[in-house]
């Protein structure tokens, strides 16, 4: 240990990144078998309540899924083991401190793999919660550690949402158009530009907190500062997600007289409407989400449009490039699809590729499957997607 020594209660017998051995506790017997292994049951009642699991579920089709794939819903509140300093390594400890010796528990927080350098790092007790661990990076941004059937579960969840939203484009579309050429400046036709907008730029639908918070944007939070108008081109600036710099030029007449008709109004957001009474009011990311449902009939969101445009981008870009011959072309045409997809959406290849773009796409298109790219338009493009896409469910 480099000459370098440890109280005899904690020294080090793995590499840094290894299990330490127990600390014996301060404040006596806890009434706690030696194995200290911790199951489901012994997480606080507020968290195992039903009342609390209820409000957690997002719907019955998800938690059956879920169920299906031997997962429970978890969240940040019920990660309440804690990974904690042990001289060049590290221990982990359960809610009341006392270090966990149970191996299969410490094999499974183990095989997590959270860096070192990584703070606040908490584990779930439970080892069916998807959400297994969560910590902060040297940046300070969360990062978490899932299941692995949680992926498979994000998979198929992911294939209904673009099915749902695939097939109602036309009609949204449709509806989107009729609420923009309105003449009132209601709450509809604000959340139909939100719509539109997201439609052509795949923006993030944004954060009233993180804007409040970090000054970053998106669709909902845009400020009028954000856009300039050109004849029928409409240019974004704007600091993003990851205080990324956002920019996008949009050639489009309806958008170009949406966002006229918005500046008009008073105050600095760019979506606004006014209600009956006419006060102003600024629309929010939730408020967008109820127009969708309501004019697709479906569950469907913000965030699908984003889904949508990548999964598409990627499967019109490989049905337009020459047969690949190799391996080693095939990988390259993917790479090089994704990485556009991912420019669009202002994330990195490897975030759009896990979040973005459905395996789908990826699988029919190494297997020769891809359909010809289909029209100009993305209702087009959705229309062959969601026929991929349920081919390879």
């Amino acid at each position: 240990m480099m000459g370098r020594s440890f109280p005899r209660s904690c020294r080090p017998v793995h590499h840094a990144r290894r299990y330490c051995p127990p600390v014996p506790s301060r404040s006596g017997p806890r009434g706690r078998s030696e194995s200290n292994g911790i199951s489901a049951s012994e997480l606080p009642a507020t968290i195992r309540s039903p009342a609390r699991w209820r409000r957690m579920s997002r719907s019955s089709s998800t938690e059956q899924l879920m169920s299906g794939h031997g997962l429970t819903r978890g969240t940040r509140a019920m990660l309440v083991l804690r990974r904690q300093r042990c001289g060049k390594g590290f221990r982990f400890v359960d809610a009341q401190g006392a270090t966990i010796t149970d191996a299969p528990t410490v094999s499974r927080l183990r095989s997590l793999a959270m860096p070192p350098a990584y703070v606040n790092v908490r584990y779930a007790a439970n080892p069916t919660a998807h959400l297994q661990a969560v910590g902060e990076d040297a940046a300070g941004r969360l990062q978490y550690r899932y299941h692995p059937n949680w992926h498979r579960v994000r998979e198929i969840i992911k294939a209904r949402k673009l099915h749902n939203i695939a097939r109602t484009l036309p009609a949204i579309s449709r509806k989107v158009r009729r609420f923009l050429r309105a003449e009132s400046a209601d709450s509809r036709r604000a959340a139909a530009a939100v719509v539109y907008l997201v439609s052509k730029t795949a923006l993030r639908a944004g954060s009233d907190s993180y804007a409040r918070e970090r000054g970053t944007r998106g669709a909902t939070t845009l400020l009028k500062s954000n856009v300039e108008i050109d004849g029928l081109t409409v240019r974004l600036h704007f600091r993003g997600k990851g205080a990324r710099m956002v920019t996008r030029e949009v050639r489009d007449r309806t958008l170009a007289a949406t966002c006229r008709n918005l500046l008009v109004l008073p105050g600095r957001r760019l979506f606004q409407y006014r209600d009956a009474d006419g006060a102003l009011h600024v629309v929010r990311a939730a408020d967008v989400n109820a127009f969708l449902r309501e004019v697709s009939g479906v569950r469907v969101s913000l965030k699908d449009f984003r889904t949508l445009v990548a999964s598409a981008g990627v499967m019109k870009a490989l049905a337009a490039a020459p047969p690949a011959r190799t391996l080693r072309a095939r990988k390259a045409l993917l790479r090089d699809a994704i990485a556009a997809a991912a420019q669009e959406l202002a994330n990195t290849p490897t975030v759009c590729r896990k979040s973005y773009v459905h395996e789908a796409v990826i699988a029919a298109f190494e297997q020769g499957e891809l359909p010809p790219a289909a029209g100009r338009t993305l209702e087009g493009t959705a229309q062959a997607l969601a026929r991929v896409v349920a081919r390879h469910r």
